[in-house]
């Protein structure tokens, strides 16, 4: 059986560390310029942007730490 709810820590070796800062970093650029978007008439669709944004790398970090 899986760990899924991940109950036990699991060391990430250098080369992980590496490529989920490098993900989160490149979230963040983008996260930025989205967030600067923001106009009277587009406030749900770019609350659903940084949302879904939010959740992809969420998704993209446990899989390279799975």
């Amino acid at each position: 059986m899986t760990d899924v709810f991940r109950k036990e820590y699991k060391e990430m070796d250098l080369k992980t560390k590496e490529a989920m800062e490098e993900i989160k970093n490149k979230a963040q650029e983008l996260y930025n310029i989205i967030d600067g978007q923001i106009r009277s008439d587009n406030g749900r669709e770019i609350a659903l942007a940084k949302t879904n944004l939010e959740q992809s790398i969420m998704w993209a970090v446990k899989g390279i730490t799975a």
